[in-house]
């Protein structure tokens, strides 16, 4: 099994986890998570509950859940530390920095405020179910984190390996040898597009035998405006007079022209999505 198989093998197990410990805390304290409302205040100490003066009704927090949440606050941080740290900073002040809310004229406690209280409210616990849920959350997101930051350096390896195929059909084309300069192009640009759909969310599926036309089709569906499905389509159409027999040879200017589209696709690099713009 692969590392990033492991990962996600653990993050689920996390995620079951954290589900455990929310049906704790629900049936040591109030059954049932339901909206937050005002519970009438009572006197006294029984039964388990301690009930101060005005304040609603509260129930104690045993220690198998603190117990139980450390050890699964310890593995989460560990994961998103070493795999997201940039996010690790919120991870953190859900735990332990008291939240602000609009409209609340004070803060909101914190889980670590919470969890050593000794007591909570019902409306307490929804927060701490909420705030336990949005640590859940972030660990969740770091596998597609990690697939994304993978793909861009893929991505990038692959930009350096083309400018290194450009140079090389370049020389095939000083040297008079215009379809073979002309086909090695197309195969970068072709290459290009390609990545272009692997790195949308989700990445866009490409048929087995698509052809370069194809390929532009769903770059023009996904990726880019018309306006650059149009400049691609020139380029294809350059590649199609080298590699397929139409009839009279390519021209070392169409050659040329092919290979300075492909070397601005390749520099403006993913610049050329719809979000951007087309170059």
């Amino acid at each position: 099994m692969s590392l990033f198989a492991d990962l996600e093998r653990s993050i689920a197990e996390l995620d079951r986890e954290k589900d455990e410990i929310v049906s704790m805390i629900q049936t040591f304290c109030w059954k049932g998570i339901h909206k937050k409302k005002h519970l009438p205040g009572t006197t006294g100490d029984f039964g388990g509950f301690v009930l101060e003066g005005s304040q609603p009704p509260k129930r104690a927090v045993p220690e198998e859940v603190r117990r139980k949440y450390q050890s699964w606050f310890t593995a989460v941080r560990a994961i998103v530390a070493h795999n997201q740290p940039d996010r690790i900073q919120e991870l953190d002040n859900l735990y332990s920095t008291p939240a602000k809310r609009t409209g609340k004229v004070r803060a909101e406690p914190c889980i670590k405020e919470l969890l050593t209280s000794g007591y909570i409210s019902e409306s307490d616990q929804i927060l701490l179910a909420d705030l336990i849920g949005a640590q859940a959350d972030i660990l969740a997101a770091v596998p597609r984190h990690l697939t994304y930051s993978l793909l861009d350096m893929q991505l990038a390896t692959y930009a350096e390996l083309m400018d290194d195929e450009l140079l090389a059909a370049r020389e095939l084309l000083r040297g008079g040898f215009l379809r073979p300069a002309g086909v090695l192009a197309g195969v970068m640009l072709e290459r290009h597009l390609k990545n272009l759909l692997r790195r949308r969310t989700p990445p866009v599926k490409v048929p087995e035998r698509a052809t370069l036309g194809k390929v532009n089709d769903l770059c023009r569906d996904a990726v880019y405006d018309v306006v650059a499905w149009r400049k691609v389509q020139h380029l294809t159409d350059l590649r199609n007079l080298c590699s397929h027999e139409t009839g009279r040879e390519p021209t070392a200017t169409e050659i040329r022209e092919l290979m300075d589209g492909v070397s601005a696709l390749l520099k403006t690099q993913f610049q050329i999505g719809k979000d951007a713009g087309a170059s």
